[in-house]
Protein backbone atom coordinates (compact mmCIF):
# COMPACT_ATOMS: atom_id res chain seq x y z
CA UNK A 1 0.00 0.00 0.00
CA UNK A 2 1.34 3.44 -0.81
CA UNK A 3 0.81 6.87 0.75
CA UNK A 4 -2.22 7.56 -1.49
CA UNK A 5 -4.21 4.56 -0.27
CA UNK A 6 -5.96 3.52 2.91
CA UNK A 7 -7.75 0.42 4.11
CA UNK A 8 -11.48 0.08 4.63
CA UNK A 9 -13.51 -2.94 5.63
CA UNK A 10 -13.94 -3.74 1.94
CA UNK A 11 -10.24 -3.41 1.08
CA UNK A 12 -7.88 -0.74 -0.20
CA UNK A 13 -9.21 2.61 -1.39
CA UNK A 14 -7.61 5.76 -2.71
CA UNK A 15 -7.61 8.51 -0.08
CA UNK A 16 -9.32 10.89 -2.49
CA UNK A 17 -12.14 8.46 -3.36
CA UNK A 18 -15.75 9.44 -2.67
CA UNK A 19 -16.00 6.72 -0.01
CA UNK A 20 -12.89 7.84 1.89
CA UNK A 21 -13.95 11.49 1.54
CA UNK A 22 -17.30 10.65 3.16
CA UNK A 23 -15.70 8.59 5.93
CA UNK A 24 -13.26 11.45 6.62
CA UNK A 25 -16.11 13.95 6.79
CA UNK A 26 -17.96 11.69 9.24
CA UNK A 27 -14.80 11.46 11.32
CA UNK A 28 -14.56 15.25 11.32
CA UNK A 29 -18.21 15.51 12.40
CA UNK A 30 -17.60 13.04 15.20
CA UNK A 31 -14.66 15.12 16.44
CA UNK A 32 -16.81 18.27 16.54
CA UNK A 33 -19.60 16.37 18.32
CA UNK A 34 -17.01 15.29 20.89
CA UNK A 35 -15.73 18.82 21.28
CA UNK A 36 -19.29 20.12 21.75
CA UNK A 37 -19.83 17.40 24.37
CA UNK A 38 -16.75 18.52 26.31
CA UNK A 39 -17.97 22.14 26.46
CA UNK A 40 -21.70 21.45 26.95
CA UNK A 41 -23.20 22.58 30.24
CA UNK A 42 -26.41 20.58 29.79
CA UNK A 43 -26.30 17.02 31.18
CA UNK A 44 -28.92 15.66 28.74
CA UNK A 45 -27.17 17.23 25.74
CA UNK A 46 -23.84 15.72 26.90
CA UNK A 47 -25.43 12.26 27.21
CA UNK A 48 -27.01 12.41 23.76
CA UNK A 49 -23.77 13.66 22.20
CA UNK A 50 -21.85 10.83 23.87
CA UNK A 51 -24.33 8.30 22.51
CA UNK A 52 -24.20 9.93 19.06
CA UNK A 53 -20.42 9.56 18.93
CA UNK A 54 -20.70 5.82 19.53
CA UNK A 55 -23.56 5.44 17.07
CA UNK A 56 -21.72 7.42 14.42
CA UNK A 57 -18.95 4.80 14.49
CA UNK A 58 -21.63 2.19 13.82
CA UNK A 59 -23.12 4.23 10.96
CA UNK A 60 -19.63 4.76 9.51
CA UNK A 61 -19.25 1.01 9.31
CA UNK A 62 -21.57 0.92 6.29
CA UNK A 63 -19.51 3.56 4.49
CA UNK A 64 -16.39 1.46 5.08
CA UNK A 65 -18.03 -1.59 3.49
CA UNK A 66 -19.48 -3.23 6.60
CA UNK A 67 -22.96 -3.81 7.98
CA UNK A 68 -25.82 -1.72 6.63
CA UNK A 69 -27.59 0.82 8.83
CA UNK A 70 -30.53 -0.91 10.48
CA UNK A 71 -34.04 0.45 10.91
CA UNK A 72 -33.51 0.46 14.68
CA UNK A 73 -30.86 3.18 14.24
CA UNK A 74 -33.38 5.36 12.39
CA UNK A 75 -35.97 4.70 15.09
CA UNK A 76 -33.49 5.65 17.84
CA UNK A 77 -32.63 8.99 16.27
CA UNK A 78 -36.31 9.72 15.53
CA UNK A 79 -37.09 9.11 19.21
CA UNK A 80 -34.35 11.56 20.27
CA UNK A 81 -35.70 14.15 17.83
CA UNK A 82 -39.26 13.77 19.10
CA UNK A 83 -38.14 14.09 22.72
CA UNK A 84 -36.05 17.22 22.13
CA UNK A 85 -38.71 18.82 19.89
CA UNK A 86 -41.07 18.70 22.88
CA UNK A 87 -38.48 20.46 25.08
CA UNK A 88 -37.38 23.37 22.88
CA UNK A 89 -39.43 26.26 21.51
CA UNK A 90 -40.36 26.29 17.84
CA UNK A 91 -38.24 28.87 16.06
CA UNK A 92 -40.25 30.98 13.61
CA UNK A 93 -37.52 33.32 12.37
CA UNK A 94 -33.85 33.28 11.56
CA UNK A 95 -31.70 33.15 14.67
CA UNK A 96 -28.00 33.38 15.41
CA UNK A 97 -27.31 29.95 16.92
CA UNK A 98 -23.72 30.57 17.94
CA UNK A 99 -23.73 32.42 21.26
CA UNK A 100 -21.01 30.59 23.21
CA UNK A 101 -18.56 27.69 22.81
CA UNK A 102 -21.06 24.81 23.11
CA UNK A 103 -23.60 26.28 20.69
CA UNK A 104 -20.89 27.29 18.21
CA UNK A 105 -19.39 23.80 18.28
CA UNK A 106 -22.80 22.18 17.85
CA UNK A 107 -23.44 24.45 14.89
CA UNK A 108 -20.14 23.48 13.28
CA UNK A 109 -20.87 19.78 13.93
CA UNK A 110 -24.27 20.20 12.24
CA UNK A 111 -22.79 21.80 9.14
CA UNK A 112 -20.08 19.13 8.86
CA UNK A 113 -22.80 16.45 9.09
CA UNK A 114 -24.70 18.22 6.31
CA UNK A 115 -21.55 18.02 4.15
CA UNK A 116 -21.24 14.32 5.01
CA UNK A 117 -24.88 13.86 4.01
CA UNK A 118 -24.18 15.41 0.61
CA UNK A 119 -21.21 13.07 0.14
CA UNK A 120 -23.34 10.12 1.30
CA UNK A 121 -26.06 11.02 -1.20
CA UNK A 122 -23.52 10.73 -4.00
CA UNK A 123 -22.55 7.28 -2.71
CA UNK A 124 -26.22 6.28 -2.46
CA UNK A 125 -26.94 7.45 -6.02
CA UNK A 126 -24.05 5.25 -7.16
CA UNK A 127 -25.35 2.21 -5.26
CA UNK A 128 -22.58 2.20 -2.65
CA UNK A 129 -24.59 2.85 0.54
CA UNK A 130 -28.17 2.39 1.66
CA UNK A 131 -30.92 4.98 1.72
CA UNK A 132 -31.10 4.46 5.49
CA UNK A 133 -27.49 5.59 5.92
CA UNK A 134 -28.28 8.88 4.17
CA UNK A 135 -31.55 9.23 6.07
CA UNK A 136 -29.75 8.78 9.41
CA UNK A 137 -27.30 11.57 8.55
CA UNK A 138 -30.18 13.83 7.51
CA UNK A 139 -31.85 13.24 10.86
CA UNK A 140 -28.55 13.70 12.69
CA UNK A 141 -28.13 17.23 11.34
CA UNK A 142 -31.65 18.10 12.52
CA UNK A 143 -31.00 16.55 15.94
CA UNK A 144 -27.82 18.62 16.28
CA UNK A 145 -29.86 21.74 15.45
CA UNK A 146 -32.35 20.83 18.18
CA UNK A 147 -29.54 20.14 20.65
CA UNK A 148 -28.13 23.58 19.85
CA UNK A 149 -31.51 25.09 20.76
CA UNK A 150 -31.61 23.06 23.97
CA UNK A 151 -28.06 23.99 24.92
CA UNK A 152 -28.46 27.70 24.19
CA UNK A 153 -32.05 28.19 25.39
CA UNK A 154 -32.42 31.75 23.97
CA UNK A 155 -31.09 33.19 20.74
CA UNK A 156 -30.81 36.47 18.91
CA UNK A 157 -33.45 36.81 16.22
CA UNK A 158 -32.45 38.24 12.87
CA UNK A 159 -34.82 40.79 11.36
CA UNK A 160 -34.45 42.22 7.86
Amino acid sequence: MNFGETRTLSGKAFKDSAVVECIGTLDEANAFIGLAKVFSRNREVKEILSDLQKRLFRICEEFAGGRKVERSEIEWIELQIKKIEEEVPKIRSFVILEKDQPTALLSVARTVVRRAERRALTLYRNGLVSEQAVEWLNKLSYLLYLLTLKEGEQFEEVHF
